[in-house]
C-alpha cells in the first residue's frame, strides 16, 4: 500500500508540474522582432511602443532591428530574421507578409514656388524636379510614383529631369532656381511637410502652387498598391487657406506586416496593443495617432493577417473555445486513471485482506488440530507451522504499515494455538504416555 501511495503522490506531482509548465508557457509574453528604416517616424513609434509594451509587462514584446532601407527591411523580413516589418506597399512588399495595422497613409504632393508657373503635371515637361527624401530608403520608390504619374498624362519620363534632396538642403536649392518644383510623398501632419510648404511659400513670395493628380482613383485601379488620397482645402492653414481648394492626388501606405505564419492569438494581441496604445505613444510621436485598423475585407490585394481580421470582428477564441475539446478529453482520461487507480488500490487491499484472513484462518484451524492430536511429535509441527503463519504475517508489515485489526487478530489466534499447545502438551504430561518438554514460546525466526 506504501509503493502505491508513492506512486499516487508522485503522479499527483507530475501533474502539477505539467500543469504549471503548460500554464507558464501560455503566459511567457512572445518577443516579436520588428525590422523598421533608421531615423524614421516609424522606428520612433515601435521603439515607443517596445518601451511601452516592457513597462507594462505585456503578453506581446517587441525588439526593433534597424535597417537604412525600406528594402533592407522587406530582405530581413523574407529571410525570417523578423517576424515583423514596416513596409511601404509600393517598394519591395515582401510577397509572404500580411497587413497587421496601417501604420499611416502618404500622399504624393507635387507643389512648386507661385512664379514658376506651373500649375499642372503638363507642366512639368521640361522642368527640374527635387524629389524630397528623407534617409536612404525612399528616393526610388518615390520617383517611380511620379512616373507613374507623367504616364497618366502622357508626359514622357525622359523629359523630366530628378534631383534627390535632403529637408535641409531645399531653401538652397530654391533659392538658386536649382528646381522649379518639389515632390514629397509624406503623411498628413508629418513636420517635414510642414517645412517643405513653409520653404515653397518663403522661396516664391507667396502661397505655393499645389499640382493635383485629378486621375489618381484610375492609376489606383491599375496598380493595386497605389490608393487616392484626398487633400482638403486649407489643410496647411494660413490667412490665404494652403491648399486654395480641395483636391486628388496619388498615395501609398506604409503598413506593419506580419509573417502569414504567425500566431493568430499573438497577432490578433499585438493589433489590440498597439490600437489601444495610441494616445501614449502619441504623446511622444504625434505621428502614432495615424495607425489605423485595415479593412477586414479576406479579398484585398494586400492581405490581412487571419490574427488581425479575428481581432477586427470579435471571433477571437478564448483559450476554453480553442483547447475545450482537450481540457473535457483531459479531465476524462484523469478521472479515468483514477478510477483505475483507485480499483487497483482496492484489489490490493483485498488481496492483503484475504491473505491475513487465509493466516487467520489456518491459525483457528491448527487451533482445533492442537487439541486433537495423538502424539507429541504432532504438536511440534504444529508449534513450528504456527512461527512461520506468524513470520507470513509480520513479513507483509515489514513492508507495508501494519494495521491495528491485523495486529489484534493475529496475536489473538496465535495466543489461543500457544494455549491449544502448551494444554495438550501437559496433557501428554499428565497421562505419562510420553514425557513432553516443558512449553516455552519460541522466537519467530527471519
Amino acid at each position: 500500500m506504501r509503493r502505491l501511495t508513492l506512486l499516487a503522490i508522485i503522479g499527483s506531482l507530475a501533474a502539477i508540474v505539467a500543469v504549471s509548465a503548460g500554464v507558464y508557457l501560455y503566459q511567457r509574453p512572445s518577443v516579436l522582432r520588428v525590422a523598421v528604416m533608421r531615423d524614421s517616424d516609424d522606428q520612433a513609434i515601435l521603439t515607443a511602443a517596445a518601451q511601452e509594451f516592457a513597462q507594462h509587462r505585456e503578453s506581446v514584446r517587441l525588439k526593433v532591428l534597424v535597417f537604412d532601407t525600406l528594402a533592407e527591411c522587406a530582405r530581413a523580413f523574407e529571410e525570417d530574421r523578423a517576424d515583423l516589418a514596416v513596409a511601404r506597399s509600393d517598394i519591395s512588399m515582401p510577397t509572404s507578409g500580411q497587413t497587421v495595422l496601417i501604420m499611416h497613409r502618404n500622399a504624393v504632393f507635387l507643389f512648386a514656388p507661385a512664379q514658376t508657373g506651373i500649375r499642372s503635371i503638363d507642366d512639368l515637361r521640361g522642368r527640374k524636379i527635387g524629389v524630397l527624401q528623407r534617409g536612404q530608403g525612399d528616393s526610388t520608390g518615390n520617383q517611380n510614383l511620379l512616373d507613374a504619374a507623367l504616364a497618366q498624362y502622357d508626359v514622357s519620363s525622359a523629359s523630366v529631369k530628378r534631383q534627390n534632396l535632403a529637408l535641409e538642403e531645399l531653401p538652397g536649392a530654391l533659392r538658386r532656381k536649382e528646381v522649379d518644383a518639389i515632390l514629397a510623398v509624406e503623411p498628413l501632419g508629418s513636420e517635414t511637410l510642414t517645412q517643405a510648404v513653409a520653404a515653397l511659400s518663403q522661396a516664391g513670395r507667396g502661397q505655393p502652387a499645389f499640382i493635383p493628380i485629378t486621375e489618381a482613383r484610375a492609376i489606383a485601379q491599375r496598380k493595386s498598391n497605389l490608393e487616392s488620397i484626398e487633400i482638403v482645402r486649407g489643410v496647411f492653414g494660413g490667412a490665404q487657406p494652403k491648399p486654395a481648394a480641395t483636391y486628388e492626388t496619388l498615395g501609398v501606405s506604409t503598413r506593419l506586416i506580419a509573417q502569414h505564419s504567425l500566431n493568430n492569438e499573438t497577432v490578433g494581441a499585438l493589433t489590440e496593443l498597439l490600437l489601444s496604445s495610441r494616445p501614449t505613444l502619441a504623446s511622444r510621436v504625434p505621428l502614432a495617432n495615424r495607425i489605423e485598423a485595415p479593412a477586414s475585407d479576406k479579398g484585398a490585394a494586400l492581405p490581412v493577417h487571419p490574427g488581425v481580421l479575428a481581432y477586427l470582428n470579435d471571433e477571437e477564441q478564448t483559450i476554453f473555445e480553442k483547447y475545450g475539446d482537450v481540457f473535457y478529453i483531459g479531465a476524462m482520461a484523469l478521472s479515468l486513471l483514477g478510477t483505475a487507480l483507485a480499483a487497483i488500490a482496492t484489489r490490493f487491499s483485498r488481496r492483503q485482506s484475504a491473505d491475513v484472513e487465509k493466516i487467520l484462518q489456518r491459525l483457528l484451524e491448527i487451533v482445533k488440530a492442537a487439541r486433537c492430536v495423538e502424539h507429541v511429535d504432532a504438536l511440534d509441527e504444529i508449534e513450528k507451522e504456527a512461527d512461520e503463519l506468524l513470520a507470513l504475517a509480520l513479513a507483509g508489515d515489514a513492508e507495508k504499515e501494519l494495521s491495528v485489526y491485523r495486529l489484534t487478530a493475529t496475536n489473538l489466534a496465535l495466543n489461543q494455538v500457544r494455549h491449544a499447545i502448551a494444554e495438550k502438551r501437559q496433557s501428554f504430561s499428565a497421562a505419562g504416555t510420553r514425557v513432553a518438554v516443558p512449553f516455552t514460546p519460541r522466537v519467530v525466526r527471519d
